[in-house]
């Protein structure tokens, strides 16, 4: 074992962080409360020490497994460790959080500064650390230990007793990195869950459309998905969505917009937060009677940005051998303590994004002192923001908030010019509060039974996520969250557009739906549970929120991955016995939901050639009918590397998008396209399908034109890029793959992978083929996907046995061996256990180290 002593610093804060040890610093003497909490939970960097050795192994995979005799100092270790890997991810989305990556990164970075102050999220992270501080004290010492544990390590870089991480050295970044408080890692948090779920890109989107593009926002229903699958069984939704009843559609003119509009709406994209990578995660679980050893599995592959290193960073937590309450590993997003996907000695559990709207935009009258509310004057109270930026001018701006309705939004956010003078955004948020979602991940970290672990997700307010859990008796889908509760008049009014600010009856404040509204399930009709971003309740099946029994949200995953892991686990649990290598199989399935529902067009379209004159140019193309015979006869309909049917499907989705809905869109088609492909591409299949009410108004050219226009392109562009149609000569792999991006311009990059998977599969990689300007891109760089897929069934003693890949190693240094070693196996679809044993993971232990408390002597 090594020995890590803790060691006296010159630095100040040092001081602080061995207070308790020494018991002085600078000759002041230090006055924490018991378990060493702050008074202040904003107060600088926490007093803690650890108690009694805390042992770390290393496995084979990167993997940290940390053992202690207490939990405080199992925390701290936690800390530590993290800090040891991934220092430079931690204090880049630290600055991210509150504001200050342009200090660090630049110019660039100022407006995405600017609007992450204006909504608050360090003021309303530093809020529910109080009130974890003044609610669960116990908890609270364990966040004092985890950031005691990241401030050793950074006191030790200081130092100069640990080198320097990657990225802050001087020919990298050149900055020294700063101590963390307690409170820091609730900020975080806050950023991770803004940015996971809030709507406002949406909101603005639709009212970009609404008011710019006002015949394509009435022919085109935004929220209609491609395919009914829903999260809920018929018996278990507390209502059915309404069949769709529309109004004719308006003459459809080709629309104009106004200059810059196009730029505005990519800005925005560009602008606001999201840490997750929309629309693409999966979970699942089979209940024991359909298994082949009688007990649950459970499926999760949360999919993000994929970038290096990763978003998550994994660790294995055990006090509970000791006598304290943790044995868990997992996930955890980097800059938070817990395990916020994993399992513990009882339950595991996973999680998809789910999309209620829990925000709301209004456009209202403003002026330099007030705000008009639905007809009340409210005071702005405001305050100066200074931004420092490396390279430039410090930037000041104010940020104006309008008490118990939310902040306006920084002028100039909306692509367009909001109408008349004095209007504002006001924007609000039901994270404008202080939370406790790490009160409970701790619940799920330390639950004995399904019980408990619904208890913890019942504790979550912001968390908006599809829960799926499973022990070795049952299997349990949960999402609770604070969704407000816009009364009765709520499905009737575009609440996912800009609000009339003038309306008071569009404002909401404290009331929310009850909780026997939101969903769950222990999936008593099926045998299984299943979510992927899909509406839970089948609301929008129709198009609109109109005669829904309560509005939730419109947001979702048009449902292609849902509907086939749906039709999978049918597959399965029908012929029984089924294995976690079947769960394995499906989260690497690659089959094309969309080809299912788009190639029945292709093949109507190409038969009507030789008797439709409209199609007489079309004919006596031979390479047409190898296209046509490729994608209708020969391709089975997966998104494979080796796959030419593969990539020549995915030109064609793209070109007959644009053929069907870029005159309707305008300038707007390629940002739409490039930000969220799954929308774009829904839209036009359900248009070519005939599913909308609208379908002969945007398709005014007529369908098989289109269809075989759309074949046209397609040919032109694998001539041009590959010499020809023959599928021979070309294969997905050689266009489409997985960009690792690094965390600024440095070495730490992975770069471009041929991956399987495309838009919409289960597997699912997602990449624009236009570029801004409308031309063909180089090759298609998909920047999000699965950070891990884990299956995790139970043992004969109920405990949970997990099989893994993962994206993107351990370490954030690219010269770390466990920087990038477990990429190859993601990208193959490989497998590793889930060392939880303490006896496999000092068999599998590449690495140890013992953290040893301080000495009196401060040595």
């Amino acid at each position: 074992m090594t020995k890590h002593p803790r060691r006296r610093s010159p630095f100040p804060f040092a001081c602080v962080l061995v207070a308790l040890a020494l018991g002085a610093c600078d000759g002041e003497e230090p006055s924490p409360t018991d378990g060493g909490v702050e008074p202040d939970a904003a107060s600088p960097p926490p007093t803690y020490a650890l108690r009694a050795p805390v042992e770390v192994h290393r496995d084979s995979m990167g993997m940290v497994h940390i053992y202690a005799e207490n939990d405080e100092d199992l925390f701290y270790g936690s800390g530590y460790m993290q800090a040891v890997d991934r220092l430079l991810a931690m204090d880049l989305t630290r600055r991210r959080a509150v504001g200050r990556r342009a200090e660090v990164l630049g110019e660039r970075y100022v407006d995405d500064d600017q609007l992450v102050r204006v909504v608050g999220l360090e003021r309303w992270g530093r809020a529910g650390a109080e009130l974890m501080r003044e609610e669960h004290p116990d908890e609270y010492a364990l966040m004092v230990a985890w950031t005691a544990g990241v401030n050793a390590r950074i006191e030790e870089v200081l130092a100069g007793e640990a080198p320097v991480p990657y990225g802050f050295g001087p020919d990298e970044l050149d900055y020294d990195p700063e101590p963390w408080a307690v409170a820091d890692a609730f900020v975080v948090a806050k950023l991770v869950l803004f940015g996971n779920a809030n709507q406002l890109e949406f909101d603005l989107l639709a009212t970009v459309m609404r008011d710019l593009l006002p015949d394509t926002f009435a022919a085109v229903p935004l929220m209609q998905p491609l395919v009914d699958a829903y999260v809920l069984t018929p018996e278990e939704r507390p209502g059915s969505a309404s069949e769709p009843v529309r109004a004719a559609p308006p003459a459809h003119p080709r629309p104009t917009l106004p200059p810059g509009a196009a730029d505005g709406l990519r800005r925005l994209f560009d602008l606001v937060p999201e840490p997750t990578a929309r629309f693409s995660s999966n979970n699942w679980a089979v209940d024991g009677r359909h298994t082949a050893d009688g007990r649950p599995l459970l499926a999760g592959d949360p999919h993000q940005p994929l970038r290096s290193p990763g978003v998550f960073w994994m660790q294995h937590m055990n006090s509970a051998d000791a006598g304290g309450r943790f044995d868990v590993a997992g996930f955890s997003f980097v800059g938070t303590p817990t395990v916020q996907l994993g399992h513990n000695r009882h339950v595991a559990w996973t999680a998809t994004t789910s999309y209620p709207d829990i925000s709301d935009v209004w456009e209202v009258r403003a002026n330099a002192a007030s705000v008009n509310v639905g007809g009340e004057q409210v005071t702005l109270e405001t305050h100066e923001e200074v931004i420092e930026v490396r390279g430039g001018e410090p930037v000041t701006f104010t940020v104006e908030e309008v008490p118990g309705h939310g902040v306006l939004l920084p002028e100039g956010i909306l692509p367009v010019p909001v109408a008349g003078a004095g209007r504002r955004l006001l924007f609000n948020w039901v994270g404008f509060r202080a939370t406790q979602e790490a009160h409970s991940f701790l619940g799920f970290d330390t639950a004995a039974s399904l019980e408990e672990w619904e208890t913890a997700v019942d504790g979550m307010e912001i968390g908006c996520f599809n829960f799926i859990a499973a022990s070795a008796d049952g299997i349990s889908y949960r999402s609770s969250m604070l969704v407000p509760d816009r009364g009765p008049g709520a499905t009737e009014r575009q609440h996912w557009t800009m609000l009339d600010g003038d309306d008071p009856e569009t404002y909401w404040s404290d009331a929310f739906l009850s909780p026997d509204l939101l969903p769950r399930s222990r999936g008593e009709a099926r045998g299984f549970l299943l979510s992927a971003n899909n509406d839970p309740y089948g609301f929008v099946a129709d198009g609109t929120t109109e005669g829904d029994p309560f509005y939730f949200g419109v947001f979702f995953d048009p449902g292609t991955r849902a509907a086939r892991i749906e039709a999978e686990l049918t597959r399965l649990t029908e012929r029984g016995a089924v294995t976690p290598e079947d769960m394995e199989a499906l989260q690497g399935d690659t089959h094309s939901v969309i080809a299912d529902r788009l190639l029945p067009v292709v093949e109507e379209a190409w038969a009507a050639v030789p008797t439709d004159d409209a199609l007489a140019p079309y004919r006596d193309r031979e390479d047409l009918e190898t296209l046509a015979t490729l994608l209708t006869t020969d391709w089975d309909r997966r998104m494979d590397r080796d796959s030419a049917g593969a990539l020549a499907f995915d030109v064609f989705t793209f070109m007959v998008t644009r053929e069907a809905l870029a005159d309707d869109f305008t300038l707007l088609f390629e940002t739409i396209l490039g930000e969220e492909p799954i929308f774009m591409v829904k839209w036009a299949a359900l248009a070519l399908r005939g599913e909308l009410a609208a379908s002969g108004d945007v398709l005014q050219e007529g369908r098989d034109p289109i269809v075989l226009a759309a074949l046209d392109a397609t040919a032109t562009f694998l001539t041009n890029r590959f010499g020809g149609v023959d599928p021979a000569g070309y294969a997905w792999g050689d266009h489409h793959g997985t960009l690792f991006r690094g965390l600024f311009d440095g070495a730490e990059a992975i770069g471009w992978i041929p991956t399987d998977g495309g838009l919409g599969t289960v597997d699912k990689s997602p990449a624009s083929l236009f570029a801004d300007d409308g031309t063909a891109v180089e090759r298609l760089e998909s920047t999000g996907g699965p950070v891990y897929r884990m299956v995790t069934g139970f043992g004969e003693d109920g405990v949970p046995q997990a099989r893994f890949n993962v994206a993107s190693g351990a370490s954030g240094d690219p010269s770390s061996e466990h920087f990038d070693d477990t990429t190859e196996d993601w990208v193959e679809g490989r497998y590793e256990p889930l060392r939880f044993t303490r006896a496999d993971v000092e068999a599998d232990a590449t690495e140890s180290l013992t953290l040893e408390p301080a000495s009196a002597d401060g040595g």
